[in-house]
């Protein structure tokens, strides 16, 4: 099958993230993401069971990470695994992976891929990776941080690949269009449609019509209505990709987010997800619109210090066994407030407050604080965390508020059901590959156009004539 681009789905199709997919060509292979999938209610490394010296072979046991023959080092996988293949020994060209953002669902095993396959990331998300690791927050890794910068266009082998940028505010979100001698793709990591990523994602739609895509390898995060597919444009047009009915924008969010604010009387409590330079630039904005001083955990202080290069105001929580190494620097690059300073003129403030610094919300108890729930850990009722952060927020009698979620609608960062089906039709890729989703049967049979359902880990070459993929044994 030297002539024939072959795609297999190691894992991620029937999950929140963990795609691997692998496009190859003759004796070249380029994967896209390196992620697990999102799963908090089995999370076996959740701080209480330690990680051993030899991780990658537990990953690989528990089945945290797929067994992909070529891209573990020989010492990872000696022993226990005999018959997997490691990437020495491996009888290929060129191969390496693309990562499309830093979200851990797209990229927590790149840190386990054998140093020798270069592991593309972009430079903005390569500075956050690697502060993330000098607070021991970053992936499991025996790679250091061996990263290689992604250009705009490049080449593995035979396999072309061009990223399109979709948001430059944090780490680059990426997409990517795929190109071998007899095949057309595009992977679209995830489908992000407001504020900012949609003029680019207008261009990429625009790019990949032109091209007559053959596949489309398309996510479904957020598709969860079973709807029939004629009943679609009565409910959202088929040429927009705004909000739906019940949904607001990202500027009314911001909006929202500052009246909420503006009304409470009291010290303001933040929890976002640390990795997201965009939400630090979101709060920036909103903290000037409310006329209050944001205060950081240090480990988010030294991620923002090492991507924007300008300190922030930081509060020392009372949790560390023992002063990390890193604290120091952090202290001396920033401002150090106490919480002597916050309880003096508590609505001056919006404190920062991650999970694992949870019992830090008891020196505010009984002040009427407002808790504000922006994408942090945990995301919700599905993660067992929630329970417990839920039960702290009302033994202290904090007001809840999670900032997606209001009386005039809701926030989506992931596409929606009727964006993502818009979308498509916008894209008229000739096949549909559904994956990245726990609802891929509903969102395949609301796709009006012709779609496939993929299985992981078999191989599958495209066949144009019937404009299907058929399943082809290659190892």
């Amino acid at each position: 099958m030297k002539d024939k681009t072959l795609i297999t789905f190691h894992s991620g199709l029937d999950s929140i993230g963990g795609v691997i997919m692998e496009v190859r060509y003759g004796d070249d292979r380029a994967f896209f993401e390196a992620g697990t999938a999102y799963n908090p209610a089995f999370d076996m490394f959740d701080g209480k069971v330690d990680m051993r010296k030899d991780f990658i072979k537990d990953y690989l046991w528990i089945n945290e990470i797929p067994k992909i023959n070529g891209i573990y080092r020989r010492e990872d996988i000696a022993e226990r695994y005999p018959d997997l293949i490691c990437a020495e020994d491996y009888p290929i060209n060129k191969q390496a992976f693309f990562i499309t953002h830093l979200h851990l669902d797209h990229m927590r095993m790149m840190g386990m891929i054998d140093p020798s396959i270069p592991v593309y990331l972009s430079k903005p998300a390569q500075i956050i990776e690697k502060a993330l690791e000098d607070v021991g927050e970053g992936v499991q890794s025996i790679r250091g941080s061996l990263y290689s910068d992604m250009e705009d266009e490049m080449d593995v082998g035979k396999i072309h690949i061009k990223r399109f940028i979709l948001n430059d505010d944090s780490y680059q979100d990426y997409s990517f269009y795929i190109e071998t001698p007899d095949l057309k793709l595009h992977h679209t990591g995830d489908v992000f449609v407001y504020g900012k990523y949609l003029d680019n994602i207008l261009k990429e739609i625009s790019f990949l019509k032109d091209k007559l895509i053959d596949i489309l390898s398309c996510e479904g995060t957020r598709f969860f209505a079973d709807i029939k597919s004629e009943d679609l444009a009565k409910i959202h047009p088929l040429d927009s990709l705004g909000p739906s009915p019940g949904m607001i924008s990202f500027d009314r969010l911001k909006e929202r987010i500052s009246e909420t604010i503006n009304a409470h009387k009291g010290l303001v409590i933040l929890n976002y997800y640390e990795r997201e330079m965009s939400d630090v630039l979101l709060f920036n904005e909103i903290a000037q619109n409310t006329s209050r001083q944001l205060v950081y955990e240090p480990e988010s202080a030294h991620i923002i210090n090492s991507f924007f290069h300008y300190p922030v105001n930081v509060l020392v929580p009372d949790t560390y066994k023992e002063e990390p190494t890193y604290l120091k620097e952090i202290l001396s690059y920033n401002r150090l407030l106490s919480k002597k300073d916050i309880l003096a003129q508590p609505d001056n403030y919006i404190v920062q407050n991650t999970y694992p610094n949870l019992l830090e919300l008891l020196d505010y108890q009984n002040m009427n604080a407002l808790y504000l729930h922006h994408s942090g850990i945990p995301l919700g009722e599905y993660d067992p965390k929630y329970r417990n952060m839920m039960n702290i927020i009302n033994s202290c009698h904090m007001i809840y508020d999670r900032t997606y979620f209001g009386p005039d609608g809701y926030f989506s960062p992931h596409a929606e059901t009727y964006q993502l089906i818009t979308y498509i039709e916008m894209i008229q890729p000739k096949l549909v590959v559904p994956c990245h989703s726990n609802n891929r049967k509903a969102f395949e049979q609301c796709i009006t156009l012709p779609y496939f359902h993929a299985r992981e880990k078999v191989s599958y070459s495209y066949d144009p004539i019937l404009n299907t993929l058929k399943e082809i044994d290659h190892e």
